[in-house]
């Protein structure tokens, strides 16, 4: 497991505290005579700046180490302190910066972003190969999703879309575009690179299809061009979709019940 900073930098604070504790102890015991439960105990009080009690050093070599490792031990114990503290706090900070994420992805999904995948769905040519590894709502495991996005991940996302397709999301996008454009000023979306992509992506297919008047008159070149804008989007709307399931899943699962039933790539119609 790779670790973040923070805890790299805990883990090296709580190292440097692990090395003065230890040296403390062991050079407490050479010059003192103290057994290492006592040696032990005097480094933690000397460290933790409790102060002294039944155990005190008797010799000059032994004030020289407490000396020694008030400058050092005190600043090490706090250092460790304060970086578990700021991991502990940057932590919870990524957490509810995270669940806001979510949200804002919820409020996507809820409100085009599971329309506009059930379009693109519907125009998908190999949309059968999808179908056939969905299973059903109760049996979506952990497992499953990571095989699935693998599997997900290699499909092809090819559509085939007419003019009347292509004004049904024309349309479609243009009745959406004020939610789209709230969504990306959004700041929460900044951490999220695949979902900021995803809405550019939409919102550059919608500019696409606004620019050409006559959808019915596309050229070959155009054509191309427009499906490969919808290409782009389907695909990043299909994979952000999964790890949507996956969060509702894991925190909402009475809401993940109801997503799973009306999965985009199962239902037959529109709407």
């Amino acid at each position: 497991m790779q670790l973040d900073n923070g805890q790299k930098r805990v883990l090296a604070a709580l190292g440097v505290l692990a090395v003065v504790l230890l040296a403390g102890t062991l050079a407490l015991m050479h010059v003192e005579g103290f057994d290492f439960a006592d040696s032990l105990y005097f480094s933690v009080v000397t460290m933790s700046t409790v102060g002294y009690g039944d155990v005190v050093p008797h010799t000059g070599a032994g004030r020289v180490v407490a000396g020694i490792m008030i400058l050092t031990g005190v600043g090490s114990f706090m250092n460790a302190v304060a970086a578990a503290s700021d991991h502990l706090l940057t932590r919870r900070a990524q957490k509810e910066r995270k669940e806001k994420l979510n949200m804002v992805i919820g409020v996507f999904f809820s409100e085009a972003g599971i329309r506009l995948l059930r379009k693109l769905a519907l125009l998908d040519t190999d949309l059968a190969s999808l179908r056939a590894r969905l299973p059903e709502a109760d049996s979506w495991s952990e497992q499953y999703f990571r095989k699935y996005s693998a599997s997900m991940a290699q499909h092809g996302f090819k559509v085939a879309a007419d003019a009347a397709a292509l004004q049904g999301i024309k349309d479609f996008l243009t009745e959406k575009s004020p939610l789209l454009v709230r969504l990306l000023e959004n700041p929460n979306l900044l951490e999220h690179e695949t979902c900021t992509d995803l809405l550019w992506a939409v919102l550059h297919i919608k500019e696409e299809l606004e620019f050409r008047f006559d959808l019915s008159a596309l050229s070959v070149a155009d054509a191309t061009h427009v499906g490969g804008d919808l290409e782009r989007a389907y695909r990043l709307l299909a994979l952000q979709w999964l790890d949507y399931m996956r969060h509702l899943k894991a925190n909402y699962p009475y809401l993940f019940m109801t997503a799973a039933h009306r999965n985009p790539f199962r239902e037959q119609a529109e709407g």
